[in-house]
């Protein structure tokens, strides 16, 4: 079974005020020249866990077929930092001809050059940090770069040879009416990208944004107009030829996040660098098991390879954590993969009242089913929360 790998860079520029990912501010270069180092070492001890000469052989694997940077910032590394981690994965896993490999990026930290050399150390698909093309949302986001910023990053990415690029948008923002959300899709699809990720705005705990909203210096987007630009969207993109593939998430045919997929149907990935989460499968045992390190840059700076096990998963959870993410797909749950997968019939499972109960969003239009499969709708996507919450 192939797997991915995930590589957390934990450097910004600066902090954006909604986010609630794991950064820190980059003002040295020799700690990034640390963090690469402290990487490699750390994907160089996993190695043991997939020796079958070792007493802590657990994984059974082939090389992985997707490598994720994400952040932070990853583009704040140099092409010769990315390459380096890169090479350690190949030289411990093995590499494969047609693998993805992801990087993400702001618009204001790369150019033609940078994008050029990048490619040369294998990456192949780009995912950029647009969130708007209105300059007045970008000040609201608290965003180190403009709309100009973003369709010269796009265009420079093509010339270097970029085939594969996502960008991400973000929408129920306070100030951000229809107009300026469809301005922003329009502008999108002129880009004709592969892929578009789509996010409505989240107060996360611990950020600015929260803060502020707490404070009644920000308000909330009314979660009806929410939804009317979340299926304004849908219908723009999915008429420009995209397919709506997870909730969030549309591409063009054959260019679906393989990475990202790997989360959604409960496939292997390790994670590495510091806030980085793995989940990955005992050959011994069959289950699944997650671990991670904790979001603490100078604590993985002394010791990579110190790791905050969690307990194996249980089937029941596996079977938990499975459909809850499936079923952020468009294609939803195959029943009979779910058998086969477990051991166990789905509705037999969750039993008779979890399936009265979803019989009730069925009635109304935010679910389906048939004999092979469970799925929700675009209008089930909009209360998903709700609807996931009868399989918890």
């Amino acid at each position: 079974m192939s797997f991915g790998v995930y590589v957390h860079v934990p450097f910004c520029k600066s902090k954006c005020p909604y986010c609630d990912f794991y950064s820190v501010i980059a003002r040295d270069d020799k700690l990034k020249e640390k963090y690469t180092e402290a990487v490699v070492r750390e994907i160089h001890g996993f190695a043991k866990y997939f020796r079958s000469d070792s007493a802590d052989h657990v994984f059974m694997k082939t090389a992985p077929d997707s490598i994720y940077f994400g952040g932070g910032t990853p583009s704040l590394l140099t092409p010769e930092e990315i390459g380096k981690i890169i090479a350690e994965i190949d030289e411990t896993f093995g590499s494969q001809d047609t693998r993805e490999i992801t990087l993400e990026a702001n618009p204001k930290t790369v150019d033609k050059e940078y994008l050029s050399a990048i490619r040369s150390v294998g990456v192949n698909r780009l995912s950029l940090g647009v969130q708007s093309f209105d300059d007045g949302i970008l000040r609201k986001l608290g965003r180190a770069h403009k709309a100009a910023d973003a369709l010269e990053a796009f265009r420079e990415a093509r010339e270097a040879g970029f085939i594969n690029i996502s960008i991400d948008l973000i929408f129920g923002i306070e100030g951000q009416t229809m107009e300026i959300w469809e301005a922003s899709l329009e502008k999108a699809l002129e880009l004709d990208p592969e892929h578009i990720s789509l996010y409505s705005l989240e107060f996360m705990e611990g950020t600015v944004f929260t803060r502020w909203l707490s404070e009644g210096r920000m308000k909330e987007t009314d979660p009806e107009e929410d939804r009317l630009m979340y299926e304004r969207a849908a219908d723009l993109l999915k008429g420009a030829g995209y397919e709506h593939y997870e909730i969030s998430n549309f591409a063009k045919p054959g260019f679906e996040s393989r990475h990202n997929l790997k989360y959604w149907n409960l496939d292997d990935y390790a994670g590495f660098g510091p806030g980085a989460h793995s989940y990955m499968t005992d050959h011994l045992t069959g289950q699944g098991q997650r671990y991670y390190h904790l979001p603490d840059l100078e604590r993985y700076l002394e010791d990579p390879l110190k790791v905050e096990f969690m307990e194996p998963n249980s089937y029941a959870d596996d079977m938990t954590e499975f459909t809850i993410t499936a079923l952020r797909l468009s294609r939803g749950i195959d029943k009979y993969e779910f058998s086969e997968r477990f051991g166990q019939d789905f509705w037999e499972f969750y039993g008779d009242l979890a399936k009265l109960q979803f019989g009730s969003f069925i009635d109304t239009g935010h679910a389906e089913e048939d004999e092979e499969t469970i799925r929700l709708t675009l209008k089930g996507f909009n209360i998903s929360n709700q609807i996931l919450s009868l399989f918890v």
